[in-house]
Order: structure tokens, then sequence, then C-alpha cells
């Protein structure tokens, strides 16, 4: 069988890694690892997948299936012939393919489906699987519309199917080490949170190569639109898809979503009760004119006791991928690859204003409020790391581990760590910031269940 190598399918240049294992790592001495699983599987909980849409992040999606101990790969999906064509080479000639996925949802020998499609499917390929009894990991973000979130929950909660959504982050062990800083109060209390992703690459912004074959003959193209506005055939919009209001939320339901469900996850939220967003797209409309969605976004979003600003920009690489957690003890800096704390010992340096008072009213003041010098340290609780700084890096593709989690919740019969509720309340956040930059930086508020201008 011919299976991709690995290391087209990892998200960082020059890490050597077993097949599916990460580790967690502090100067240079492995801490932690893990596998997708045990060596073997009994037949009995043999997981059998089938694959709705095997673009470029559905073979990255099922490179981490194939390497989860027990699960098989049964079926391919794609309206584009030329991507069954390479499956096949990728993963063996056995594997079947269709041009239709309500085939494999019609087979009764698949138990998990893989949906990797255009956001504006979502909704109804979601639903149509777990109707017809298949468990689901769908790619983010859950939903096209925020009205889409409801009656996926309400189908989750119908059919008892498990769902998983696609922002692998939360599986990762960084981010599992920044939840347990968090919520054993190593940073104090936290208000504010900035985060920034950062592309320069026409790929990056979404501009990939149109396939010289890429035609109405090769292109199954009125079945790609399905719920989406009618049009002529377009080889930019299937290509570029992210690039066009109509079948995605561009940058913030690509990568703020992401943002979003790690930020809930690590500080215990459900949804923003506010954005508003300020951005344009500076560059790439020059360069392609038909582009819709913005190429900078910054957006402010409002949580009950603290505020959380994202900046992205597909015009500048600089700084990457990453975030500040903010608080009054010290401070959280993660990324895709490494975690770090930051211990905050300011100094309230008084001396400046009491030098303006006179030497007796100075004198009694430091005595009274036990002020041991002019710089005293300013310490609102003691940090409890047992190093105040410490760094952390890993090894490996934490979307195999959110594989590997997904595919233990259908053996278990258990809920995933990011299901219809939570793939809701992330794409939500992606929504509300899209209103906003979309009625001219007007505030959105959002009280759970509707969306309202300021």
């Amino acid at each position: 069988m011919n299976f991709m190598n690995r290391r087209d399918f990892m998200r960082h240049s020059g890490i050597a890694a077993t097949a599916g294992t990460v580790a967690l790592r502090s100067g240079g001495k492995v801490l932690w690892a893990s596998s997708p699983g045990p060596a073997s599987v009994s037949p009995s909980d043999k997981v059998r997948l089938g694959v709705i849409g095997i673009g470029a992040r559905a073979l990255q999606d099922t490179y981490s299936f194939t390497v989860t101990p027990g699960v098989e790969l049964v079926v391919a999906c794609d309206v584009y012939q030329d991507r069954l064509i390479r499956a096949k080479e990728l993963f063996g000639e056995k594997l079947e393919t269709t041009g239709d996925y309500r085939k494999i949802l019609d087979r009764k020998d698949i138990d998990v489906v893989l949906i990797a499609v255009p956001d504006h499917w979502h909704k109804k390929m979601i639903i149509d699987a777990m109707d017809a009894g298949k468990d689901v990991y769908c790619e983010k973000p859950m939903t096209y519309t925020i009205e889409d979130g409801s009656e996926i929950i309400e189908a989750e909660k119908r059919t008892g199917r498990i769902l998983q959504i696609g922002s692998q982050w939360v599986n990762s062990p960084l981010t599992e080490l920044a939840k347990k800083w968090i919520d054993e109060g190593r940073c104090g209390q936290i208000t504010l949170v900035k985060a920034w992703e950062n592309r320069n690459t026409p790929s990056g912004a979404w501009f990939y190569p149109i396939a010289p074959d890429g035609n109405e003959e090769t292109i199954d193209w009125k079945s790609w639109l399905g719920p989406a506005p009618q049009r002529p055939f377009d080889a930019r919009r299937y290509f570029r898809w992210r690039c066009y209001w109509d079948y995605s939320g561009g940058l913030q339901s690509d990568l703020v979503v992401h943002h979003l469900n790690t930020l809930h996850f690590l500080m215990n939220e459900t949804y923003p009760r506010s954005a508003i967003t300020y951005g344009g797209s500076y560059r790439w409309k020059k360069i392609y004119p038909e582009t819709e969605v913005p190429d900078v976004v910054q957006t402010l979003f409002e949580y009950p006791n603290f505020t959380y600003n994202v900046s992205l920009t597909l015009n500048s690489s600089s700084q990457g991928f990453g975030a500040y957690f903010m608080g009054t003890k010290g401070t959280i800096q993660v990324s895709e690859a490494a975690l770090s704390f930051y211990t905050d010992d300011p100094f309230d340096d008084s001396g400046w204003v009491l030098a303006t008072w006179p030497q007796k009213m100075q004198a009694e003041w430091v005595k009274q409020n036990n002020y041991v010098s002019i710089d005293h340290q300013w310490a609102p609780g003691t940090c409890t790391a047992p190093e105040a700084n410490e760094h952390y890096d890993v090894i490996g593709d934490p979307t195999d581990l959110h594989v590997k989690a997904f595919v233990e919740c259908v053996r278990a019969r258990k809920k995933t760590k990011e299901s219809g509720l939570e793939g809701h309340n992330a794409a939500v956040g992606a929504h509300l910031a899209n209103l906003s930059y979309r009625a001219g930086s007007r505030k959105v508020l959002w009280d759970g269940k509707k969306a309202t201008l300021a």
C-alpha cells in the first residue's frame, strides 16, 4: 500500500517523529509522549471510515485516522475526479471512491465519516450523516451561519451520535498544560487575552494553484454548489473557495474560530457577548480582484471578565501564530509548538510621588503602610510554579491526538471535547466578527440566541 510520506502532512518543517506520536518536552527532555493507540485493537473495536471531500486538509486528517490503530479507511468521496485518483495513489488501489456522498451514508459498514468540504455544506452533511447513523468528525468551522448551529445540536441530541469539530488545539498537550496553569491560579486574574496569526504567501491567503484540468468535465460543479447561490462554473471559486462569502467566512471562520475554541476551553467560557471588527483587503484584491474577503482583520471580543483581542494578516509572517493570556500574577504565551510562563513581579515605585510630600509626611506614610522601601514589590499573590519562568515545546501534530480522542469517544460512546455546543459557540464568535466587519465595523451584540447591531 502506497501511504503518503508523513513529512508531507506535518504542519511544522524539520520535526522528526514516529507516525502519530506527539511529545512534550522542556529543556530538551521529553516529559510526556502519546501515540495514537495500543499496538493492536480487537476486531470488535474496528472503526470503518468514509471521507467526504478529500482535498488538502482532508488528506492530513485522513492520514491521522490511518495511523490510529483499529481505524480502517474504506471509501472516499469527492466531486473532483482527480482527487479520487490521488487518494488511491496515496492510500492504495483498494480504496473505494464515489462522487456522491449519499452513497457513503447509505452503507451499513461505515461507522464514522470525516467531512472536509466547504463551509456552506457543513450543516446538511453533518445532519444527513447523523441521521444515517454515522458518527461525525467535521472540519472547522462547524457552521456557515449562526442559525446552522441550533439545528446541528438538535440533530446530535436526537440521534445520539458522536460529533467532533476539527479545531485540534484543545487536544494539544500544550493547551492542556496551559489550562492546568490557569485553573490553579498561576496567572492570577486574567483580564486581557491577545492573539495573532500572520501569513505572507498566496497559498496562505487561499489563492491555491488551479489544476490544469479543473473544468466542468472533471468537477461536478452543480453538486459542489449545492445550497450556495447558483452561478456558472468558475475554477477560481472551486479551488479558492475561502475567498468568497458564498462558501466561507474568510479569516474569521478559517482561523479565528481556532483561537476562539481554544480560548473557551482554557477560560471556561461559552461565547463572547459582543464583537467589533476592523480590517480590509489592502493587498490581495489588487492582485486578485475577484476576492471578496479581507486580508487583515482585528477583532475585539467582549467576555464577562476579560477582553479578547485577535489580530490576523495575510500580508506579513512576522510573529506567526500565538496568544498571550495576561494576568495579575503572570502571563502565559502559547503558540502551535511552544508554551511559556512568565511571572509578573512589578514594582510599585511610589518614590517619585512621595518625593513631592514633606519629609515628615513621607516617613509617617511609609510607617503606616508598612512600606519596606521606595521600590516596594507589588505582589497580589505568589506564583505557584516551582520555577517562576518555564518553557515547553511539542513535537508532532496535535491533529493526531484530536483524531485519537474522537475515535476513543466513538468506542466509549461519550461526548467529545468539541461537540456541537462547543463547535457552535466558537463559530458564533467568528460569525459575529464578520457581521461587524460587513456592517461597517459596527459593534455586534450576542445574547445567546440572536445577534443585534449596537
